[in-house]
């Protein structure tokens, strides 16, 4: 699906959301009755923690929408013509609901076919795609694993000399893709930086501050095809026809964030590492010939959230992202380079439930 297709999605979906935010009290039967949203007083939402920099609101129960795109994509580099293949999955976006209370979050969201209608264009990608993103006190941790089936070339216009096909993409649905990985960062300013306000929304950031991080990743990627990756008509006809590459990444991760609190209850969080790895990546040939060797990985990850948090209710938006870079032996050999990642849209609201009587906390 096309990204102003998206993101015409997401608007829709937003405003949905702030109309859910005006609904009524909620009553399950006659003998219990949950506190609807209008009967809330404006400052009865109190955190499990305050400090000068952020307030902790994780003992309080958290419903929210969101809608999410996560991917995986590759691309292929000729260093001698300077071109690039760029192949991605036929793109998915999700809609669903979810919870957060203490130490835990689920959130379960579904394909709508309304939405994904364009199997016919740029192919029917099939996919598991598991990624976990674990935001902690003093900690962050990242969980991927995703297999994906049926990709489609992104620009055939470079590809492909003379192409006719205008924007209709070049779909090979015999391509497919592994990816298992995960990396972990510690806060060492965990006292004044909160990226539990940023991402998951169980507090609120409410003075600037940042933090260094130190951590480490290993992950593993790889695909291949029923024939070469590089087809056959396109002006990569004339290198060796790779049938398959997989890289085995490790290394030691530095990064920085800082969240900015604007006018008490809008936030802006950016986080960034980029780091040097080490690699071991192999390629098979359509002869059987194989190769391997040890290459350099560049590793660039940006986290960045942007919303409006206020002890009763929440909105806003998230993108992660996790981008390999490999390097390689010899002057003239192909340039791989690997993206997963996730896009997240949310609004969300904070309740008293299974938490006793109401206390207050002015806003």
């Amino acid at each position: 699906m096309k990204l102003n297709q998206q993101f015409f999605i997401f608007t829709l979906f937003l405003i949905s959301c702030l109309r859910a935010l005006g609904t009524p009290s909620l009553s399950v039967n006659p003998s219990i009755n949950f506190v609807g949203i209008n009967s809330f007083p404006a400052d009865s939402i109190l955190p499990k923690s305050t400090s000068e920099y952020f307030d902790d609101y994780s003992n309080r129960f958290s419903l929210f929408l969101y809608a999410k795109e996560k991917y995986n994509s590759f691309s292929i580099s000729d260093p001698l013509s300077k071109r690039e293949l760029d192949y991605t999955p036929n793109k998915q976006l999700n809609m669903g609901l979810g919870f957060h209370y203490k130490w835990m979050g689920i959130g379960i969201a579904l394909k709508f076919g309304f939405v994904n209608n364009d199997d016919d264009i740029y192919g029917d990608t099939k996919r598991i795609d598991l990624q976990t993103n674990i935001y902690m006190n003093k900690a962050v941790f990242d969980f991927y694993f995703q297999y994906y089936k049926s990709f489609y070339i992104e620009n055939p216009k470079d590809a492909f000399s003379g192409w006719t096909g205008g924007n209709k993409p070049y779909v090979r649905p015999d391509i497919r893709s592994l990816t298992m990985g995960l990396s972990g960062l510690y806060v060492f300013n965990h006292k004044h930086f909160s990226y539990k306000a940023a991402f998951v929304q169980t507090a609120i950031q409410k003075k600037n501050a940042g933090s260094f991080m130190l951590g480490g990743s290993a992950f593993l990627q790889g695909i291949a095809g029923d024939s070469s990756l590089l087809p056959a008509s396109s002006d990569f006809n004339k290198l060796p026809q790779l049938k398959a590459h997989s890289g085995f990444y490790f290394g030691i991760i530095v990064a920085y964030a800082y969240s900015f609190s604007i006018k008490k209850h809008f936030y802006i969080s950016l986080s960034l590492s980029s780091t040097m790895e080490t690699g071991k990546v192999a390629n098979e040939f359509e002869t059987n010939l194989a190769s391997s060797t040890w290459v350099p990985i560049i590793h660039i990850q940006p986290r960045v959230s942007v919303g409006y948090n206020r002890p009763k209710w929440y909105m806003g938006f998230s993108f992660v992202r996790d981008s390999y870079f490999e390097g390689k032996k010899e002057e003239n050999d192909l340039e791989f380079a690997f993206n997963s990642g996730n896009f997240r849209l949310y609004a969300g609201m904070r309740f008293n439930w299974f938490s006793g009587s109401a206390k207050r906390l002015k806003e």
